[in-house]
């Protein structure tokens, strides 16, 4: 049973398929995992198998890729409030905007980092050193956009 070079195949696929998910958001590697999963377990039951083609995979590739998607968005991302920033919308940028950071390493050539909110964010603003403070902004992706106080 476990010489069959075909269910190896799939199992490679699998654990390389897992391995990207690490990597990629969408649960689309997680799906494409499962069904290379599900495939080198029916490959060693031949006449399953052999009635089954590529368009099997494809087809049962879309489901499964679907339905991670479908649930992985219901189960992890329900309340939108507590996901990534790019995933939050207006509500978070509410919050953050217009607080008070402290610059934790100092911005040169415009690039750094400050906490704000009780979270260390890479920052872009003019040069100034660690431990002052500045006003956000705003966002753009995962960085946020910082002014100096004037007060400093």
């Amino acid at each position: 049973m476990l010489d069959n070079d075909i269910m190896w195949y799939w199992f490679t696929g699998a654990l390389l398929f897992g391995i990207l998910e690490v990597f990629v958001e969408g649960f689309v590697a997680l799906g494409l995992a499962a069904t290379c999963l599900f495939f080198g377990v029916i490959s060693n039951f031949s006449i399953i198998y052999q009635n089954m083609a590529a368009a099997h995979f494809l087809v049962l590739a879309a489901v499964i890729v679907a339905g991670f998607f479908v649930l992985g968005n219901r189960v992890f991302w329900g309340n939108r409030n507590a996901g990534p920033v790019s995933r939050l919308g207006n509500c978070f940028r509410d919050k953050i905007v217009g607080q008070v950071a402290v610059i934790k390493d100092p911005i040169i050539n415009g690039l750094g980092s400050v906490e704000a909110n009780g979270t260390v964010w890479k920052c872009r603003g003019c040069d100034a050193p660690a431990g002052s403070r500045v006003v956000v902004a705003d966002i753009q992706g995962n960085t946020l956009l910082v002014k100096s106080l004037g007060d400093d």
